[in-house]
């Protein structure tokens, strides 16, 4: 983002400020207070109160702000490989029965796995990777994610940004979590390493019986036979769980991140929402990643919907809606601090455009161009620059404006030891455009660069979900991990938001969804 002439910042600058609206708090009593405020000072909120008494002293002087919207706890999102989400919509060949499968496509390497391989590998475009997919969720209201990698090999940590990071928050209140994406081996060493695992973090994240074949579900069979069933497990996907496997999770009081759209979009078909709320484990949501997911909480929010609806499952909106913030918050073991509004939580907010008809439905049926703002630990992050203008606490750093759907909104992207502050999302988006347009002459530049020493060092990030292990078993597989030249030449950029003819071309053209649920999604976003 410009950071423009340098401006004074005050000494004592922190945030500070009230918000008026509608306020869903989503705490235990699950209180909405239709005209309600929400009293922000520094990365905690002070109050939730009903609006219309006097403010307390500390307050009176500070920017008091009716949002004409509907306040609710930032979203949190509990299963996505962030790093992918450059990509858009693959149109996934065939319906597969386990997740050992698609990897091994002949176009996956050259359209998903290649590209964030040679992208993510050169500082420039790994720099403009983190900074766009971050935007990219915020503007969502996503505040919190699971899958944000700060590690790279050669390089700072990148991922000191705007959102939450729950694999390492930097913050001694919530308890860093754990991910394993690969299955787990049947020997005694790798048990052991993922007991200990478990026994060392609150959450622990790991792929658990993705698909819907006996391979999938014995994936359920190994973790309970080895007495891994535990509290901190999370199991991400949990497709090939049964009721009595869902139960077992419930009473050893482990949890379950669901993925509708991607399961559909991969394997025709996802987690029974009825076995899911009967067996009452607790559940959370995640989009997974863009290539085969939603793009964002919002829409991923839409799918489960609908398929609840489908499934004749009475999945209530206000259940679903704790599934992104309150149980979300639970399944990090983060819940005394995010997940609902309440006094001494940490200032994590969304505000949602209206303030009619049931308050979930409406986070529910909202699309990006309704988040009028988004709050990580008190800073306004996003949302529409009317908003945002009276909430720059620090004037040092200028937000960046940018256009949704006509709606003028603005980013403030700066964040305290951040490598990224010199990026901003336009010029993000335009340096992965650029690259992208021509891959392999992109990776030539960027060698040549190398070795003439005259480009930066370069470095690797975290790449979580690339074909290894299990994944790549076989000389078919084992070719296209490490063969680069065999990346397209041009991939495209997906969108920030959902919509336009293009996402709709590929939602359209995608197997192994109903077409009821690709209709449902463009009324939706219409």
């Amino acid at each position: 983002m410009s950071t423009g002439a340098s401006i004074p910042k005050p000494a004592d600058a922190v945030p500070r400020y009230v918000l008026q609206g509608r306020v869903v708090t989503l705490n235990s009593q699950d209180e909405v207070l239709e005209q309600g405020r929400v009293l922000v000072r520094g990365s905690r909120i002070v109050a939730v109160e009903p609006s219309g008494g006097p403010l307390p002293e500390a307050f009176r002087d500070a920017p008091l702000i009716d949002t004409q919207g509907t306040l609710y706890p930032g979203l949190i999102d509990l299963h996505n490989h962030f790093v992918y989400d450059v990509l858009t919509l693959w149109r996934v060949p065939k319906r597969y029965l386990n997740r050992t499968q698609w990897p091994r496509h002949a176009d996956y390497a050259p359209l998903i796995s290649l590209p964030v391989r040679v992208l993510g590998g050169q500082a420039p475009s790994a720099r403009a990777i983190v900074r766009y997919i971050e935007a990219k969720a915020l503007l969502a209201g996503t505040t919190t994610g699971q899958g944000i990698r700060t590690r790279v090999s050669g390089g700072e940590a990148l991922f000191r940004g705007a959102m939450r990071n729950i694999e390492e928050p930097r913050d001694d209140h919530l308890p860093a979590g754990s991910t394993r994406v690969m299955d787990l081996h049947d020997d005694a060493e790798d048990i052991e390493s993922f007991r200990d695992a478990l026994d060392s973090h609150a959450a622990y994240f790991y792929h658990l019986g993705e698909g819907v074949d006996d391979y999938a579900h014995r994936r359920y069979l190994d973790l309970a036979g080895h007495d891994l069933i535990q509290p901190s497990l999370v199991g991400i996907h949990s497709l090939g769980l049964q009721r009595p496997e869902l139960d077992r999770m419930a009473g050893s009081g482990a949890k379950v991140v669901w993925s509708p759209f991607s399961n559909l979009l991969l394997y025709g078909q996802t987690l029974q929402v009825s076995d899911l709320l009967g067996a009452g484990v607790t559940f959370s949501l995640g989009c997974d990643w863009s290539p085969t997911g939603s793009k964002n909480l919002l829409q991923e929010l839409k799918v489960a919907r609908h398929e609840a609806a489908r499934q004749g499952a009475s999945l209530s909106s206000r259940t679903l809606v704790r599934s992104v913030t309150a149980d979300a918050a639970r399944v990090a073991g983060w819940q005394a601090q995010v997940g609902t509004l309440r006094a001494n939580a940490l200032a994590d907010l969304l505000v949602i455009a209206g303030t009619g008809g049931d308050p979930y439905d409406t986070l529910i049926s909202a699309t990006e161009k309704h988040v009028r703002l988004v709050t990580v630990d008190g800073v306004a992050r996003f949302g529409d620059r009317a908003l945002m203008e009276p909430l720059v606490f620090d004037p040092t750093h200028p937000s960046e404006t940018w256009t949704v759907d006509g709606a003028e909104k603005a980013f403030y992207l700066w964040a305290e030891d951040s490598p990224l502050n010199d990026l901003g999302f336009e010029a993000a988006r335009a340096l992965l455009e650029e690259a992208m347009a021509d891959l392999p002459d992109f990776q030539r530049r960027m060698e040549l660069a190398e070795r003439q020493g005259v480009g930066p060092a370069p470095f690797t990030l975290v790449l979580d979900n690339e074909p290894q292990d299990v994944f790549a078993t076989g000389p078919e597989s084992s070719a296209f991990v490490t063969d680069v030249h065999r990346v397209a030449g041009r991939i495209t950029l997906d969108a920030p938001t959902v919509g336009g003819p293009d996402y709709w071309e590929l939602l359209a053209a995608q197997n192994n969804l109903d077409d009821t649920l690709k209709q449902q999604l463009r009324q939706d976003y219409a």
